[in-house]
């Protein structure tokens, strides 16, 4: 019974790249850095929400604001994934291979992250009805598609998966430990969701000015599934699967912006 339960803890403690074997440059430095640029980013979450509400800029007249030209182009292209990559890949000097951590491609983890792709895709199978009955009646629709499908790549699945697990989440664990690196890495990528969806939201993720319902139908559903990206991050460190599962998850539900589908 003693051994069986030994071994049940080594296999939940398991990590395929545990922090100690991880090198940085400047751990301390960098740590602030990335946490402090979290903290900005929620600030900047609610500046652009502001921007939004005021100055919209719908992409093909998109329905959701997250298809809005500020908050695609400045807020996640430019603020999360071009400036922190510019920092960790340019001022910082590392490399692709310092967030796959020795990765290597096998039979496993490709039937793996076929079928968390496939499962994050149909999440969201409620939106392939109505699109298919949308799609048809817009004559620039191959325009809207192509859009839909690789927009949220740049926009959500690489920034978010890069910044909030490869840089922030990988440091905090070699500072504290993987739970509490796990829980503030999550928590801050749940914060920066806020912001906009109190002031703009009025569909599916809340009520704009109602932040009981923002946090209920953005915060908690994000939380839950950013912790469990989190965990898989701390055990597997496959960042190659967290996006492509991400962007899976956030494809139909551009699709249906684009095609001015509301949810």
């Amino acid at each position: 019974m003693k051994s069986m339960l030994v071994t049940f803890t080594r296999w939940i403690l398991w990590q395929r790249v545990p922090p100690s074997e991880i090198e940085f440059k400047a751990l301390n430095q960098e740590t602030v850095l990335l946490l402090s640029y979290s903290i900005l980013y929620i600030i900047a979450g609610y500046v652009l929400g502001l921007v939004i509400a005021y100055l919209p800029a719908p992409i093909l007249g998109a329905t959701q604001f997250n298809q809005d030209l500020w908050y695609s182009g400045v807020f996640k292209i430019l603020l999360l994934l071009i400036i922190p990559g510019y920092i960790y890949f340019i001022r910082w000097n590392y490399h692709v291979r310092d967030l796959t951590l020795g990765l290597k491609p096998s039979v496993k983890i490709f039937l793996a992250t076929a079928f968390m792709v496939a499962l994050g895709f149909f999440l969201n199978a409620s939106h392939l009805k109505p699109l298919e009955n949308t799609i048809d009646t817009f004559s620039d629709a191959p325009l809207r598609l192509a859009l839909g499908i690789i927009m949220p790549l740049f926009t959500a699945a690489l920034p978010e998966e890069l910044f909030f697990r490869g840089y922030l989440q990988t440091r905090l664990e070699k500072k504290w430990n993987r739970i509490s690196a796990s829980l503030v890495a999550t928590l801050l990528f749940t914060a920066w969701h806020l912001p906009s969806r109190y002031l703009l939201s009025t569909g599916v993720e809340g009520q704009a000015g109602d932040w009981g319902n923002v946090i209920l139908h953005t915060g908690v559903p994000v939380f839950i599934a950013g912790f469990i990206f989190a965990l898989h991050w701390s055990r597997y460190r496959n960042i190659i699967l967290l996006i492509l599962t991400h962007w899976a998850v956030d494809i139909l539900p551009a699709l249906s912006s684009y095609f001015k589908i509301l949810f």
